[in-house]
């Protein structure tokens, strides 16, 4: 029987950030990975992480202050929100980033201005708040490269050439001789690994470069890593969770096993159960996201922390079924804030600020799904739209393949769609009217500031709003989904899972979406879904570690 001091169940942002933080205080640690590659959820996200007063914003002089950022949070959430939870994140998020800088290859950066979600809530802020992972060179894994989950190709690694928030800049400013220059560089470096033989590029960004520090952290610090090695339930005797089950192979933890296997958003029978039109709602997630960690912590005596306010965080997502049955599915972060994109109903008609990051929940208040988002020749060879590269690429085969809709008017574009033809030309025609005084006077697009920040600078006098006039015109099928779910354990502000009758379960510890959302859902901005991923493996590695029974 195989004994280990801390057992992990996860190889994402959580739970490697626990293993990391476990074994730089010499405990010997095992990660279980269910899938074939290592990085979890975290290795297909943006990776930037909320944490007020970081080192990187103290350091830019950005002013504010963690009693600014906490009341902000509380206001947000309402009378549900756990004040230790939060005081928890709070404490020991900037401790975290600067531990990790110290002590493995994580690195972070202040991102570019991002307003938090509920600009209206006093103590919100615009910049300072957000964090970047830096990038990173894959071949500092060496072996281990083929190992990492790869990003999505879909989204931000088209090919494996990966793009990151920081060239976003040079990509709006195209074709200026310094945005050619930056990406005639990384072209080049990319042809340089396509000659090595390598299989995706190995410029990392965003949440693979995140995932990728991780391991590679991971692997300095002697932490066992295995991966296709799915837990098929927890040990518990005399009360104390002590160790887990293995393809038949029973697995000692000393101290605690983790739960950080990334949430139920790939269960159907959890989707019915938390999702709205969870028969339409389609997840960006991993496959392998079952509610593994949740079900087996259920079974072990854990107690679910309630009804959040949302059991997901939301994302439109378009998908497309490739030849080889595999779903490719895109999450619309970026397009629909641009201007010149409309979503419309069935009706033809709008229902919803396109450029809000609650987008989902005009969906779902309005029975809005699934919808269609629209744009015209000039919209698509701009921004892109969807899996259309900015330019029309790859805009022939995503017709042939069913994705995109094309028409040479909008009233065959509406009749191709199953839209109402004169509802969506009158629709169009109040946009562009809306485009020309740079106000929409239905929804607002384009009037806050988190609007914008996605929106094009270049544009006026509206950065949001665009008119929709040039053929051939554009449709793509939109569904409600997520980046995340938020429904989880019970923990307390040291991460141990908290049982049925109130209790800390010994031995039991969770992390990430394995744990219930520390905002009950409701995310107070960007980086709200990897920050607490982070912060709660910390805390929990932290205190596992602090557990150690000296030798």
């Amino acid at each position: 029987m195989r004994e280990f001091d801390v057992v992990v169940v996860g190889s994402g942002a959580a739970g490697m950030t626990a293993a990391i933080r476990a074994a730089a205080e010499g405990a010997s640690v095992l990660v279980l990975e269910k899938a074939a590659w290592f990085g979890g959820t975290t290795s297909v996200s943006g990776g930037g992480i909320w944490i007020p007063e970081s080192p990187q914003a103290r350091k830019a002089g950005v002013a504010d202050s963690r009693a600014i950022a906490r009341q902000y949070v509380l206001d947000v959430i309402g009378p549900t929100a756990e004040p230790a939870l939060i005081d928890a994140y709070l404490e020991n998020g900037p401790e975290m980033v600067e531990w990790l800088e110290s002590h493995s290859a994580v690195h972070f950066l202040l991102s570019p201005p991002s307003s938090d979600w509920y600009p209206q809530v006093e103590g919100a802020a615009d910049h300072g708040r957000l964090l970047a992972p830096a990038e990173y060179d894959g071949k500092k894994l060496g072996a281990h490269f083929a190992d990492l989950r790869p990003a999505c190709q879909e989204f931000n690694a088209p090919g494996g050439f990966m793009i990151d928030l920081f060239d976003l800049p040079y990509l709006a400013d195209m074709p200026s001789a310094r945005s050619v220059f930056h990406f005639g560089k990384l072209v080049a470096r990319f042809g340089v690994d396509k000659l090595r033989r390598f299989p995706r590029g190995t410029r990392l960004t965003m949440g693979n470069a995140l995932a990728a520090r991780l391991l590679r952290s991971a692997l300095d610090e002697g932490v066992t890593l295995e991966k296709e090695a799915a837990v098929d339930g927890l040990v518990v005797k005399a009360g104390r969770v002590t160790g887990v089950r293995v393809g038949g192979e029973e697995i000692t933890a000393r101290v605690g096993v983790l739960l950080a296997s990334g949430g139920f958003s790939a269960s159907e029978q959890l989707r019915k159960a938390y999702i709205p039109y969870a028969e339409q709602h389609v997840s960006i997630l991993p496959y392998e996201n079952t509610g593994d960690g949740m079900n087996m912590g259920l079974e072990a005596g854990a107690a679910l922390a309630g009804d959040n306010i949302v059991n997901a965080v939301w994302a439109v997502v378009s998908k497309m079924t490739r030849p080889d049955g595999y779903v490719a599915r895109y999450a619309h972060l970026i397009d629909m804030s641009k201007p010149g994109c409309i979503a419309v109903n069935d009706k033809g008609e709008r229902f919803g600020n396109e450029a809000s990051v609650h987008f989902v929940e005009a969906m779902h208040g309005t029975g809005a799904v699934p919808a269609h988002i629209i744009g015209d020749a000039d919209f698509v060879k701009k921004y892109g739209m969807g899996m259309i590269f900015p330019g029309g690429g790859g805009l022939k085969k995503l017709i042939a393949a069913g994705y995109v809709t094309e028409a040479p008017t909008l009233r065959g574009l509406a009749e191709k769609i199953g839209v109402d033809p004169a509802g969506l030309e009158a629709t169009v025609a109040k946009i562009n009217r809306y485009a020309e005084t740079g106000k929409d006077a239905e929804f607002g697009k384009g009037d806050s500031q988190i609007d914008i920040e996605i929106g094009d600078p270049k544009h006026k006098p509206n950065p949001c709003l665009g008119r929709v006039e040039k053929a051939p015109f554009y449709a793509i099928k939109i569904y409600p989904g997520d980046g995340s779910t938020t429904v989880g354990l019970k923990i307390d502000a040291q991460c141990r899972v908290i049982g049925a009758d109130g209790k800390a379960v010994r031995g039991l510890y969770a992390a990430g979406l394995d744990a219930n959302s520390i905002w009950r859902g409701k995310s107070p901005a960007h980086g709200c879904n990897v920050g607490p991923a982070m912060v709660t493996g910390y805390i929990a590695g932290k205190v596992m570690a602090e557990a150690l029974v000296p030798a």
